[in-house]
């Protein structure tokens, strides 16, 4: 039933995660620990209440973002790196998008192929799918197939394929010759038949994923909601870390992500893996850095970025990051 104009102004002032206006948050997955904190009360414990939406990719997550349509976001600290300093990206003006923790190690990004692209070799030639051309996780691609000698642009053409999940269906269907999977989706494409190629252990550096990222003006107005978010996510995150919980996180993920069983334990098993869930919410100085190098490595800064990504840290995030004294 739609609501009349006072009804509207009476729930946008209700307090943001009240049970009648709920904290929105863009995801690209539902990983073991937002399952948890949803499914097994955290975020209720706490008194926050939180809705997630599917995103298709992280153009689309960031246009929404800006409108006001998330209050949050599951998206690559990539991302918030990009819409922070640059310009030029697909909003046509900087964002003031601030991460707060991290939420993963990338999830165990894999350079995927179908069953006929054995080697990182036989993907001369072909496309290459990614999220953006210019964001999120397409600079742990472009990396890895320049260290097996194909360059950018020159050895194969990049395409704009969407999300992860609309990727892994593209795979499948063989509309492409490699792409980036992650969240499980590498296992079960490998248990389909396809190709692992190359992972995220090959770059070599310290890396950080997703985190959840907020707008600075919001979260300014709201830290108090903000605060209790991370408390639940993290008391979910040692919930699912306990090894005694390990068959009911299974069924949490085979719930929430429609998944049978066995599948759901292989994406499980994959997500805990080395690169899955980060095991501590705090980001390391380090490996932020290094996500900075490798979109600097592929020039995807603006000549003049309104926020210096190669100075202090404390711009970024809403709780000072890293390099906080």
């Amino acid at each position: 039933m739609a609501q009349g104009p006072q009804a509207a102004q009476e729930h946008r002032n209700e307090q943001p995660g009240s049970g009648s206006n709920p904290l929105r948050m863009g995801v690209f997955s539902i990983s073991p620990v937002l399952a948890a904190a949803w499914k097994k009360g955290f975020f209720a414990d706490n008194d926050v209440h939180v809705v997630y939406e599917q995103v298709q990719s992280s153009d689309q997550q960031f246009q929404d973002f800006a409108a006001g349509n998330y209050d949050v976001l599951q998206t690559a600290w990539d991302n918030v790196v990009n819409y922070r300093t640059n310009a030029s990206n697909n909003l046509g003006r900087p964002l003031y998008a601030m991460a707060d923790f991290a939420l993963d190690l990338g999830m165990g990004l894999t350079v995927t192929s179908p069953p006929e692209i054995t080697s990182m070799e036989a993907i001369r030639g072909g496309e290459v799918a990614v999220d953006a051309r210019n964001s999120g996780y397409a600079y742990v691609i472009y990396y890895l197939l320049e260290q097996a000698g194909l360059a950018r642009d020159e050895d194969y053409t990049v395409v704009r394929h969407g999300g992860l999940a609309e990727r892994y269906l593209r795979l499948s269907d063989g509309f492409t010759a490699a792409t980036l999977l992650s969240d499980g989706l590498e296992a079960l494409a490998q248990q389909q038949g396809m190709n692992q190629l190359a992972d995220e252990s090959a770059l070599g550096m310290p890396y950080v994923g997703s985190v959840a990222a907020w707008n600075g003006d919001w979260y300014a107005e709201h830290r108090d909601v903000g605060e209790r978010f991370r408390e639940s996510y993290e008391a979910a995150l040692a919930w699912v870390l306990d090894p005694g919980h390990r068959d009911e996180v299974v069924d949490l993920v085979a719930n929430v992500r429609g998944l049978p069983k066995p599948d759901a334990r292989l994406v499980v098993d994959a997500e805990l893996g080395p690169w899955g869930i980060a095991r501590d919410t705090n980001i390391a100085d380090d490996a932020a850095r290094s996500v900075i190098g490798l979109r600097q490595q592929y020039n995807g800064f603006d000549d003049d970025p309104v926020v210096d990504p190669y100075g202090k840290l404390k711009p970024f995030f809403v709780n000072n990051g890293p390099d906080a004294s």
